[in-house]
């Protein structure tokens, strides 16, 4: 399975690829077809704010709840869930959305 470089219209990008591309606001990855920029576009901004939000909103309600005789167990929860958040954003850089031309651009 390989995705469509936005600039040469080949399928040159591998999922591993297209997940570390970056977002919207990096520089890219090259593509191995034509050597220029591409990153994920603006679906994986918004899905990892999302992500953040709800992770955010979990750990302030475990934070909140937990009490002084599980405090290891809700740190190990709360480390969980931010590596859960992690692992979902990456997912989804990796199998959805389209590659896009960067906006940030280096000389």
């Amino acid at each position: 399975m390989k995705y469509t470089c936005p600039h040469c219209g080949e399928k040159t990008f591998t999922p591993l690829q297209k997940a570390l591309a970056g977002s919207y606001r990096s520089i890219g990855k090259p593509c191995p077809n034509c050597g220029k920029k591409c990153c994920n576009g603006m679906g994986s901004i918004y899905f990892d704010s999302i992500i953040s939000v709800i992770a955010f909103v979990l750990i302030m309600v475990l934070y909140m709840q937990s009490d002084s005789s599980n405090k290891i167990q809700s740190t190990v929860l709360m480390a969980v869930i931010i590596a859960v958040s992690f692992v979902l954003s990456f997912l989804f850089r990796m199998f959805f959305g389209k590659l896009v031309e960067p906006i940030r651009r280096m000389q």
